[in-house]
């Protein structure tokens, strides 16, 4: 099972970008060197001596696991197809240390690699595709004699990956690496004690009518047994990835993400959730839990340690837990106890999973003093072919990994018995991702693997599984919580210097009362009576203008 635990660092629009804008004051006044027309339209590819190797020149954070990039068999790869020597430029491992080195380049007029292969935030690539820094792409992404690979891409990956890579402009400057992972797309889940519904002989909850009885239960009739009613119904803490129950409790009663501001898009205009008559509904429903002793107000106080050590007494002391991850639980408790509670439908008859999709992670970045910026563009593509991306993922076909039908056959994989979708990609060396070897730059470089791709891996054999691994919460996860990702989401929201400056303050404090209110609102310290009062505090921060100003960032994006 891939990392199917484990926090992903996926790209939140407003958060990344808002973070963003505190860029160090020695990049704000970089200068391009050159002239920034020169990225309004990509140079053509110049003419290249079949019998002379074109050097190309990668910028890169330095990798352990990387142990020589230019003798690595990607290169070589990369060499022999294109007919180049490539060369490398090694920047810190540490990404703001390699954005320092980088912004010290620019800044000081030296000619610049060819390719600059790290990760970049929005604002920090628009700074420089402003100053002319960076090549725009975007006529090499609508040429397929150019980009062959991306214009392979079927379904909605196609648009959905240009239309996210774009910057603040509405122009593209780098190509992606984009591997689909949906148990991390959906992180706001909730669990429940198996042993207690067991015990009480309670049926798994449908609607928050049914929540709130079982909750009830679970308070009323020591399903631990120890004689003392101690037992805490439903609770999360204040920090934990997707640990908040609020978010889980919200979402019956109106689409609440918090990693958007709590903002959400209705036939493409920009609605806050937190005014919405709904959100109301939602604090009235978790401040009766509260005042019933069902809800826990130390969901809003403790941080995640406190809830790991809440939630793995012997015997159990919670019924149902909030967290994106089962690294929670002890794997004793994981294994004999815990379950996954699928979201409940609220008196509206609808529930909502918060959905963070995957985005394009922006690489390969094309400077202007690239020579043949065609042909560096032409290898990043390469890269997106779904063979190289595999490559660039498991290692040496055949050798650490297999699509031989004779060899995966003889591999189990996470879907097969709740999906019938059967091994396709057999892990022969599982040990290859991480330790130190010569075949890949561990997928630091761009790569498409969809969705379908991270549902065929398997590094299990038949008959060989281990008996203490982590039970597979993933084919129940896309049961219950993916048919509740809304249809109509934002991916992301990219803000120009301008906007930024325009909606910090507004958007700083929104976001603060916000989240304050709603504790308070739920916990009782705030009477709901005060409801317009609230609002009318948004109001005055200026809700009207941020509201515009991200309507203006999501239609950028289209």
């Amino acid at each position: 099972m891939n990392n199917h635990g484990s926090r992903s660092k996926k790209k939140s629009g407003v958060k990344l970008a808002l973070a963003a804008c505190l860029l160090p004051a020695m990049l704000a006044g970089c200068s391009s060197g050159g002239n920034p027309e020169k990225t309004d339209e990509p140079k053509a590819g110049a003419s290249v001596d079949p019998g002379v190797k074109t050097k190309i020149t990668v910028a890169m954070q330095s990798q352990t696991s990387v142990q020589d990039r230019k003798t690595n068999q990607l290169t070589k790869m990369l060499e022999e197809k294109f007919n180049v020597d490539m060369n490398f430029v090694e920047l810190p491992a540490d990404i703001n240390e390699a954005k320092t080195k980088l912004a010290l380049m620019v800044s000081s007029g030296t000619t610049l690699p060819d390719i600059v292969n790290i990760s970049l935030d929005d604002v920090t690539a628009y700074d420089y595709a402003s100053k002319g820094v960076f090549v725009k792409l975007d006529n090499y992404y609508k040429d397929p004699a150019i980009a062959v690979n991306y214009n392979s891409i079927q379904g909605t990956d196609k648009s959905f990956i240009y239309n996210n890579l774009k910057l603040a402009d509405g122009s593209v400057y780098a190509l992606p690496n984009y591997v689909v992972l949906n148990w991390n797309e959906g992180s706001y889940r909730a669990w429940v004690n198996s042993d207690w519904m067991k015990k009480l002989n309670l049926q798994m909850p449908a609607t928050t009518d049914d929540l709130y009885n079982v909750l009830k239960a679970f308070a009323e009739k020591d399903p631990n047994g120890n004689g003392k009613k101690d037992e805490i119904g439903i609770v999360g803490s204040k920090n934990g990835w997707g640990q908040n129950p609020m978010v889980y409790l919200m979402n019956s009663f109106i689409y609440a993400n918090p990693d958007k501001g709590y903002l959400d898009v209705k036939d493409g205009k920009i609605v806050a959730s937190f005014v919405q008559p709904e959100w109301k509904q939602g604090l009235e429903y978790m401040n009766k839990l509260v005042k019933d002793g069902l809800l826990s107000p130390l969901s809003f106080t403790q941080d995640s340690n406190q809830l790991k050590a809440l939630v793995n007494v012997e015997g159990g002391m919670a019924g149902i837990t909030t967290s994106g991850s089962y690294s929670l639980y002890t794997p004793a408790v994981l294994h004999n106890t815990m379950a996954l509670l699928a979201p409940v439908k609220g008196p509206g008859g609808k529930s909502f999973t918060p959905y963070n999709p995957t985005l394009p992670n922006p690489l390969w970045f094309i400077t202007k003093d690239s020579k043949n910026p065609k042909l560096a563009f032409q290898i990043g593509d390469y890269l997106l072919n779904q063979d190289v991306s595999k490559i660039s993922r498991y290692g040496e076909k055949g050798v650490d990994w297999s699509e031989d039908p004779a060899i995966t056959a003889q591999y189990i994989g996470d879907f097969e018995v709740s999906h019938g979708i059967k091994t396709g990609i057999a892990i022969l060396n599982p040990k290859f991702w991480g330790n130190p070897q010569n075949k890949n730059w561990q997928d630091i470089n761009p790569a498409y693997r969809p969705l379908a791709l991270s549902r065929i891996s398997s590094s299990t054999k038949r008959g060989e599984a281990d008996p203490n691994a982590s039970p597979n919460f993933q084919p129940a996860f896309m049961n219950m919580y993916v048919p509740n990702f809304p249809k109509e989401f934002i991916s992301k929201l990219s803000y120009t210097a301008e906007e930024l400056k325009k909606i910090a303050n507004s958007k700083t404090a929104i976001d603060s009362y916000v989240t304050d209110t709603a504790v308070a609102f739920i916990t009782g310290n705030m009477p709901l009576s005060q409801w317009d009062k609230y609002l009318s505090e948004l109001g005055k921060m200026g809700l009207d203008s941020y509201l515009a100003t991200a309507q203006a960032a999501y239609d950028r994006n289209k």
